[in-house]
Formats: C-alpha cells, structure tokens, sequence
C-alpha cells in the first residue's frame, strides 16, 4: 500500500533505490544490484523502524534534495562528518548528526550536502521505498535498464511512491555511536583466484606490494585503479565464468578492475582476486584519488571476518540510544504553526 510520495527536488548526480539486492538469478542473466554498502542501508533501516531489507536512496557524492509529503523518521548513514539539513521554506535549517533516526513533519525540505568522508551514503524513510518489485527486490540496475523508478538514476522532478508507515507512532527515534566500521581505509583483503595462474610470479607479487589509485572511472558497476600493470601468462582472455561482487579483473592493459553491485552476470577476463565480503562496506566509502593496497587471506580467514564483522554489527544494533532532543526542530515547527502551513 502506498501512503504519500517524496520529491526530488534535487536528485544529485549519482543516486539510485536500492535494496540488499536480488540475489540468486544471475544463472538467468539478472544482475543482483543492491547497496553498495550494505551494512549501512541496514543500519538506516533499523534506525527509522523499518525492516533491514526495505529500499532506500543510495547518493553517491551528495548534493540532494528531496520534500516528503508525509510525516515519517528518516535517517543518514554510511557517513561520519556529513549531516542532514532540514529547511523550511523560509530559510530557516537545523542540521541533524548522521546515523540517528529524526521524524520530519510532511512539507519539509530534507537536503543532503556534498559528502565530506564518503563516496556512498544512505537516506532510509520510515515505511521505505515503494516502487514495483522485480524479482523480490525494488533495487535499481541502470545498466541493465531494470528495477527501482523507471530502471534508471534519479532525476530532479522525480516523484517516488513511498510505502505505507505502520509503526511510526511505535517506534522512537534512535542513534548509534561510533558507526565508522565502513570508513575508507589503505589495505584491502583479497582472497586470490580464481585466475591467479594465468598471472606471472612477479604479477602477483606487485599487485600485493603495490599502491593504487582509484580512477575517476568509477561507479556502480566498477572501480578502475591506476598504477603497476599486471602481467598475464598469455593472455587476458578465457573462457565467460560467473562474476561475484569484489572480483578484480585484469583486462589486457593489466590494470585491475574491482566489479562493484552492477557488475555483469558474466565475464571473460582473468580476475587475479576476490576482495573479501567484509571489506567491501569500506570500498563503498573510497573516493577518485584514494590510495588503496590488497594483501591475501585464506578462504577459511575471509569466512571468519565475515562473521566477526556481522557479529560486531548486532552489537552496535543493541547498542542504539535514545537520541537527545533538536531543540532547534521543534522551534522550527512552532514557527510554521505561527506563520503558516510549510
């Protein structure tokens, strides 16, 4: 059931719904999509009250705006140093910390600045996201033209149904502290192969010793790096396999390539390594310019800090508070009442 819409006043250049993704049907060509950075679109939705697979708005980079024609909770994730502004529409802006939960009254303008110490953050909406499902996810494939609203980015005028709030008078706004297990970091975990010998000795050795930067060639479907080539054995090409998120190709130029949510079902370039499950909430966060550096972990090692990352993700979720009051947002609402509807 739909129950009010929000409007994009502004869309930003990179934004998209997502989900945790339509996982199981890329044996029929379907790419699984969803969030970047899942633990953070988790995080938003358990913030706000929703259920943790309930589709969000994804903003890479920033600079949204957006008017909710319904009083709902709302929440900001996958950033430290960035918060929301909410503004009526005489001026008047309170800003509001990320990763805490605040109810903004319907007509409210609730903007999202340049992202300070993310590539990727989240905005979840109590009630969540409703547009049509396809295969039991409303995530967004702008590649593959399919998902979210129209199977395309966001654009300024959008006007996105939202689902119905059952709890929003039976949930309490909430925080976290501390919500920065995925920051950007130097040292990413790679568990190589499956194509790590059709590479040389000494390829394998740069590419774990080595430095490189991300290239402005980045999006939601890849991460291009800039730095040592890598050399194949004989060549770059084999025989089309599955691809998984985290993949590093290495194409015939021999720099790599990490495959991010829309990567393609398939592919029939070598991939030297796998980034590890547990890492990739942190290169959600990396931005063009960033630095990074891979070192090798055991299969048995990647499973294991897989569980320890979840395993210390509920311990923050048990740890949520009650935030403290916005003095301001309540003056903000008083001078509405006063002046007239926002």
């Amino acid at each position: 059931m739909n129950s009010g819409l929000i409007t994009f006043r502004r869309a930003g250049s990179y934004s998209s719904i997502q989900d945790l993704g339509r996982a199981g049907h890329q044996a029929v060509g379907v790419p699984e999509s969803g969030a970047l950075n899942k633990y953070a679109l988790r995080l938003g939705n358990q913030l706000v009250g929703n259920p943790e697979y309930a589709a969000g708005i994804e903003i890479c980079m920033g600079g949204v705006g957006v008017e909710i024609s319904a009083t709902r909770r709302v929440a900001l994730t996958g950033t430290q140093e960035t918060s929301l502004v909410i503004a009526d529409r005489y001026g008047h802006q309170v800003e509001i910390t990320a990763n805490r939960s605040i109810t903004v009254r319907a007509g409210l303008t609730i903007m999202i600045p340049t992202l300070r110490d993310t590539n990727t953050a989240y905005l979840c909406i109590s009630g969540g996201i409703g547009t049509p499902l396809l295969y039991r996810s409303r995530s967004t494939s702008p590649n593959a033209m399919i998902g979210g609203w129209q199977g395309r980015l966001l654009a300024d005028g959008d006007q996105i149904p939202l689902l119905e709030d059952i709890n929003l008078s039976g949930v309490s706004e909430r925080m976290v502290f501390n919500a920065n297990d995925y920051a950007a970091k130097h040292d990413y975990r790679v568990v190589l192969g499956p194509q790590d010998d059709r590479f040389t000795d000494a390829a394998i050795d740069t590419f774990l010793t080595s430095e490189y930067r991300i290239s402005p060639l980045l999006n939601r479907m890849g991460m291009r790096l800039e730095g040592e080539m890598l050399t194949h054995k004989d060549n770059a090409d084999i025989a089309s396999d599955g691809i998984v998120t985290g993949s590093i190709q290495v194409p015939g130029d021999g720099l790599p390539i990490i495959l991010l949510a829309d990567h393609q079902t398939t592919g029939g370039y070598t991939k030297i390594a796998t980034v590890i499950q547990a890492d990739l909430p942190c290169l959600a966060s990396c931005k063009p310019g960033q630095s990074i550096s891979f070192s090798a972990v055991s299969v048995e090692q990647a499973e294991q800090l897989a569980h320890n990352y979840e395993d210390k993700f509920q311990q923050m979720l048990k740890q949520m508070v009650a935030p403290p009051p916005v003095v301001d947002i309540a003056s903000l609402y008083q001078l509405g009442d006063t002046t007239g509807d926002m």
